[in-house]
């Protein structure tokens, strides 16, 4: 008897939460209070026909991991007062969805790890060459690293001089300092009628000239937030005393707050790439892939101002 009732209650627990992860989450999810934003601006998402659990697993889908994950959730939102701009994820969270993100967007994943918007912390954090001009600090996460977890000191070990300085765990170091999250926003608002799972490369390629509504977004770090890239302030970039003409397209101003200029915003500077002279107004994807980085077409040398169009390759 005692082993028919525990097998009943078991079946009737599995049961119900096959059900409760099929169920539409406005009776699931979001009747937490903390999670009812990031529902609403799911269903308006161009992921809107992919559920929950696609992307964030069931507490039984990654063994002890998720299933601990999912314990601590439920314990938090009884004994603490949480609100949609507390949540965020960790590092080892976003990496975990952008593992999702490649099982549809094969092709974009692709591109980014054979790019080198794929570079590790090893490489930027280990290059000797460069760490010589400055020490690493706080505002490298800016860019690379995003997601990070702690501070400098827990990367690194910055005793010494710069051949000295090592990155204190092994593993931290092989990890991409740029995932997919650091420029997207899974619940961003594009619009939901897209289908881009469904497209074929041509159209994808012209959907990412769109600007109207970019499919990017920046990650603050320091706000654990994106924020849309059409949002983001255009750069004012400057040639001398001449203002340089830049981009209205707003993936490129993402771009540019990486690929930045020294704090007088002088073109050509630090990392920055604004195209000045004949190639003023030019948007990055006019030019590169912008997972990969690589070029498109025959174009090349469009950062040097003093080349003509057809040194170029631009027709």
């Amino acid at each position: 008897m005692i082993i028919a009732i525990a097998v009943a209650g078991f079946l009737t627990i599995a049961i119900s939460y096959v059900a409760w992860n099929r169920m539409d989450p406005d009776f699931t999810c979001a009747l937490c209070h903390e999670i009812r934003p990031s529902c609403v601006s799911w269903k308006n998402s161009v992921h809107a026909d992919i559920s929950c659990t696609q992307c964030h697993g069931t507490a039984l889908s990654d063994g002890f991991a998720s299933l601990s994950e999912k314990a601590r959730m439920v314990y938090v939102h009884f004994t603490r007062k949480k609100t949609n701009e507390d949540l965020y994820l960790n590092e080892s969270q976003a990496m975990a969805m952008a593992d999702k993100c490649a099982e549809c967007h094969q092709a974009e994943y692709a591109a980014w790890k054979s790019g080198a918007h794929s570079t590790t912390y090893r490489d930027i954090f280990m290059d000797v060459d460069h760490n010589k001009m400055g020490k690493p600090y706080w505002d490298c996460f800016r860019c690379h690293g995003a997601h990070y977890d702690g501070n400098i000191h827990d990367l690194m070990s910055l005793e010494g001089d710069a051949t000295a300085w090592e990155i204190r765990d092994g593993k931290q170091a092989d990890r991409p300092t740029i995932t997919c999250l650091t420029c997207h926003q899974m619940h961003g608002g594009q619009d939901k009628r897209i289908g881009y799972t469904s497209l074929d490369k041509e159209s994808r390629d012209k959907l990412m000239q769109k600007t109207e509504r970019p499919a990017t977004a920046l990650y603050l770090r320091a706000e654990k937030r994106h924020l849309p890239s059409d949002k983001l302030l255009k750069p004012t970039i400057y040639d001398g005393d001449s203002l340089v003409k830049v981009s209205d397209d707003p993936n490129t101003w993402l771009c540019m707050q990486c690929h930045s200029p020294n704090g007088r915003r002088e073109a050509g500077t630090e990392d920055d790439k604004t195209p000045t002279g004949l190639y003023e107004g030019m948007s990055c994807l006019d030019c590169h892939n912008p997972h990969s980085n690589g070029l498109k077409n025959n174009y090349r040398n469009v950062h040097n101002s003093n080349l003509s169009v057809q040194q170029t390759g631009i027709n």
